[in-house]
C-alpha cells in the first residue's frame, strides 16, 4: 500500500496478485480496502485498487471535477500497465464506464456493479429521473444546509447495508468527512447534459461488459441499467438476488462468480 504523486495530487494506490492487469474501483464513501474481499475471491490477476478523489488517502481538488480526476488517475495507471480488465461499484462504475468511453484503447473487459449514472435517465427515462430526485430529496436538503449527520442518515438509509447509527464511530466520522464529495459528483452523474453525452456515446463502446445489480436495490438502479443496455451494445444484465447496493461487499463471493463466469 503507497501514496503516490499522479497528475501533481496524492492518491493512495494497492497493488496485489499477478496475471493480467484489473483495475478495481470503489464506491463513494469507501476507500482501496473495500473490495479487498472481492479481490481475494477473484481469479488471478495484478490487481491496482486506488483511492478515489477525497477517499482514503487520496487528494481532492476542488477545482476539478471529481469524476474527472479519477478517470485521470485510471489513465496514468492503465497507460503504464496497458489494456486492463476494469471492476467499478456505485460511483466507481461510473468512473470505469466513463473511462472506457474516453478511452476504450485501454479497456478490455468492463464489470459494473450498479453505475449510479442517474443523469441518463434524464432523457432516457425521465419519470425516473423525476421519481430518484423526489427519492433522494431528504438526503439534498440536508446536504445542502451541511447537515451532514441527516444527510449521512438519509443517504446511508437508502444505499448502505447499514443505517448510520449503527456503524463503528470511526467509520460514522469517515463518512461525515466525505459525504459532502457526493455534492462533488452532482456535475458529472446528475446533471442531464451529461447523461445525454454518455448514451450518444454508449454505442462506439465495443468491450464486453458485464452489468450487474442487486435485486434487492433501490428500482432506479435497474432503470439505469435498462438505459445503458438500450443505447449500447455486447452489454450483460445480471442479478445478485439476495444482495442490494453494496453487494460487492455484502455478497462478495457472489459477485465473483459472475465476472469469473463471464470471463470464461
Amino acid at each position: 500500500m503507497t501514496v503516490e504523486i499522479i497528475n501533481g495530487r496524492r492518491v493512495g494506490i494497492s497493488r496485489i496478485g499477478d496475471g493480467p492487469p484489473m483495475l478495481m474501483l470503489h464506491c463513494a464513501l469507501a476507500h482501496r480496502g473495500a473490495l479487498a474481499s472481492l479481490i481475494a475471491k477473484l481469479p488471478p490477476h495484478a490487481f491496482t485498487a486506488f483511492d478515489l478523489p477525497g477517499h482514503g488517502e487520496s487528494e481532492f481538488d476542488p477545482a476539478v471535477d471529481i469524476q474527472a480526476q479519477a478517470v485521470e488517475t485510471a489513465v496514468t495507471l492503465l497507460e503504464s500497465s496497458g489494456p486492463s480488465d476494469v471492476f467499478g461499484h456505485s460511483f466507481g462504475a461510473t468512473v470505469a464506464l466513463k473511462l472506457a468511453l474516453e478511452r476504450p484503447d485501454l479497456v478490455r473487459r468492463l464489470y459494473l456493479y450498479e453505475p449510479v449514472y442517474f443523469a441518463v435517465l434524464a432523457s432516457a427515462n425521465p419519470e425516473a429521473y423525476a421519481a430518484e430526485a423526489h427519492a433522494s430529496a431528504g438526503f439534498t436538503n440536508a446536504a445542502l444546509a451541511q447537515d451532514w449527520p441527516a444527510a449521512a442518515r438519509a443517504f446511508l438509509a437508502r444505499w448502505s447495508a447499514e443505517p448510520f447509527d449503527n456503524l463503528p464511530a470511526a467509520q460514522r466520522a469517515y463518512i461525515l468527512k466525505t459525504i459532502p464529495l457526493i455534492l462533488a459528483s452532482e456535475a458529472s452523474i446528475i446533471a442531464p447534459a451529461r447523461g445525454a453525452d454518455v448514451l450518444k456515446a454508449m454505442g462506439e463502446l465495443f468491450a464486453p461488459v458485464l452489468l450487474m445489480a442487486g435485486l434487492r436495490s433501490p428500482v432506479v438502479v435497474a432503470q439505469i441499467a435498462d438505459a445503458l443496455t438500450k443505447h449500447g451494445q455486447n452489454i450483460t444484465q445480471k442479478q445478485v438476488p439476495e444482495a442490494a447496493h453494496m453487494g460487492p461487499i455484502t455478497h462478495a463471493g457472489k459477485v465473483a462468480e459472475m465476472i469469473a463466469g463471464f470471463v470464461d
